[in-house]
């Protein structure tokens, strides 16, 4: 469980330098609306997304669980891991820029359409840290690649608990690219942005291929330890007719 842990936190640290592009601009919205930086309001926009990943992960550990008592559950196990890893390989090409986002689309319309623009105009305004923690609660809810993989990385632990602490994690690592992105979008210039974007992505990348790697190496041990078994299983059958001698027929 801890290396389940450890991937998801840097998932989403590695994986939230995507967010000084996308919703990044909510943050920066809710914060520049104010000469300072107000910590209280932040960290509750924090909590909100948190609290959001994590119901996520409760529901993807209700799906994994009930598919758990299933027999061929243990093969789509495998399967889920590798298709997590392809999913970071390719959010890391799009956070190169190497690869275009297919959810840039999808997340402007739902923006959009819960109203985003204006729960942040009312939040900005407002002095009660629980109005951006609603933000943050919705936020949490925009298409998102990232998010996704996480998810699909939190579907194959089969656990309700291990899932929603998988999102945690994800969302706990999100939190530092999140809460530095005004300082970092006044600050850094755009080629040292681009620069580390491209570092970032690669760690990604490399990311994605050991969980692709895991998954694999799962999958081989898998079918090996299946040959095995059926081995063992034909042995005895044949050991046990040899075991007995062929029955003497009497003179008498």
């Amino acid at each position: 469980m801890i290396y389940e842990l450890a991937a998801a936190f840097m998932m989403g640290f590695l994986g939230s330098m995507h967010c000084i592009g996308m919703c990044g601009g909510l943050v920066g919205a809710l914060t520049m609306s104010r000469p300072t930086l107000w910590w209280s309001g932040l960290m509750s926009y924090q909590v909100g997304r948190v609290m959001t990943y994590s119901l996520l992960g409760l529901i993807a550990g209700l799906i994994g669980a009930g598919l758990h008592s299933m027999d061929w559950f243990e093969h789509i196990q495998r399967i889920i891991i590798v298709l997590t890893g392809v999913m970071m390989v390719a959010f890391g090409l799009n956070l190169a820029g190497w690869l275009p986002d297919p959810f840039a689309k999808g997340a402007s319309k739902v923006v959009a359409a819960l109203g985003i623009g204006r729960l942040i105009s009312s939040a900005a305004a407002s002095d009660r840290p629980v109005n951006w923690a609603v933000v943050g609660l919705v936020n949490g809810l925009l298409p998102c690649g990232l998010v996704y993989a996480a998810l699909t990385f939190a579907l194959a632990s089969a656990g309700v608990l291990e899932s929603g602490m998988i999102m945690i994690a994800f969302g706990i690592g999100t939190i530092p690219a999140m809460t530095f992105v005004p300082v970092l979008v006044r600050k850094i210039t755009p080629n040292r942005r681009g620069l580390i974007l491209k570092v970032a992505a690669v760690l990604v990348i490399v990311l994605g291929v050991m969980m692709m790697l895991r998954g694999t190496d799962w999958m081989r041990q898998m079918m090996h330890g299946g040959n095995h078994q059926m081995q063992g299983m034909e042995q005895p059958v044949g050991s046990g007719m040899m075991d007995h001698p062929p029955m003497q027929h009497s003179n008498h």
